[in-house]
């Protein structure tokens, strides 16, 4: 893998992102516009990507590879898991909120809005085909532990939580590949080019919202910096060691670690938000740790190169 190559395809998403932080600074974008970006893309682009993406010739190679990185998840997560159970001891954080907060950001991350689009840069369209079904836990632990992290007590689980754009268009997919269903071209390419738009309006979107934020509030907090490297760096570095010792497949091996090098996912303040939990706290985590991705990312990607 050329990592110049490489660096290139990462600074052009952060080059997006740019664009995306000055037109909100100036007002080009609106904050009704900013607001409804994620909405677009994940009820229209995100499930347009995924579908268009699964349309792969069926073979066996490539379905042995579907059951290996879901076996993958299971360590990944299971990592994740660990760090957060640890967290709260290592900040020395006793508010059972914001304990609840840090756990968070340490088991979800932005993998959909930041993670698609750099796998993309890397390893090219069909590596949105693993990561689709390596991300299929997310929802269903997000909606369930998630919300246990972030609630008071009040809340109710509805089993529709679950059931977002992005998962059905996963299980459409899958479906499609497994019973070798090709959707027609005239269908296909308008598929296509709408997924296509995801990459840049996630970046467009990261760097709006950068737009709004107070960063010497941000950079105050200690707790912060210590969560985005373990959430950046040390998570993702440990996985990708663990994995090289049992995985010989680099894009099975990349794929969950570059979607664990993420920074915290945007549902940490919507959750924190609903369930009545420290928001300002949860967004603080996001922005900080977006922020430090610009710089980390290329890391990650620099040792994947070193080490595969």
């Amino acid at each position: 893998m050329n990592f110049y190559n490489v660096f290139i395809s990462i600074f052009t998403l952060f080059a997006i992102g740019i664009i995306g932080y000055l037109t909100r600074k100036i007002n080009l974008i609106g904050k009704e516009m900013a607001d409804n970006i994620p909405k677009f893309i994940t009820h229209v682009t995100m499930p347009a990507l995924i579908v268009s993406s699964m349309q792969l010739p069926f073979s066996w190679d490539r379905l042995g590879d579907v059951g290996g990185i879901m076996l993958i998840a299971i360590p990944s997560y299971g990592l994740q898991f660990l760090v957060a159970w640890m967290m709260p001891w290592i900040l020395g954080v006793r508010n059972s909120w914001d304990k609840g907060v840090y756990q968070f950001m340490m088991i979800f991350s932005n993998a959909a809005f930041m993670g698609f689009p750099v796998l993309i840069s890397i390893f090219g369209q069909e590596s949105i085909f693993y990561a689709a079904l390596f991300n299929l836990p997310f929802n269903a632990l997000v909606f369930t532990v998630g919300v246990y992290l972030m609630e008071k007590g009040k809340s109710k689980f509805e089993f529709k939580s679950l059931l977002s754009p992005a998962l059905i268009g996963t299980v459409i997919g899958f479906a499609l590949f497994l019973f070798s269903v090709e959707i027609p071209e005239i269908a296909l390419k308008p598929l296509t080019m709408m997924g296509d738009l995801t990459t840049p309006l996630s970046m467009i979107f990261i760097g709006a919202s950068l737009a709004t934020v107070s960063f010497k509030n941000i950079f105050s907090n200690r707790n912060l910096y210590i969560v985005s490297i373990f959430r950046l760096v040390l998570m993702p570095v440990a996985l990708l060691f663990a994995l090289k010792n049992f995985v010989s497949n680099d894009l099975l091996i990349g794929i969950p670690v570059i979607i664990v090098a993420m920074p915290v996912a945007a549902l940490c303040a919507i959750l924190a938000k609903t369930y009545g939990n420290n928001v300002d706290l949860a967004s603080e985590g996001i922005f900080m740790t977006t922020f430090f991705s610009l710089f980390t990312i290329p890391l990650v990607v620099w040792i994947f190169t070193l080490v595969v």
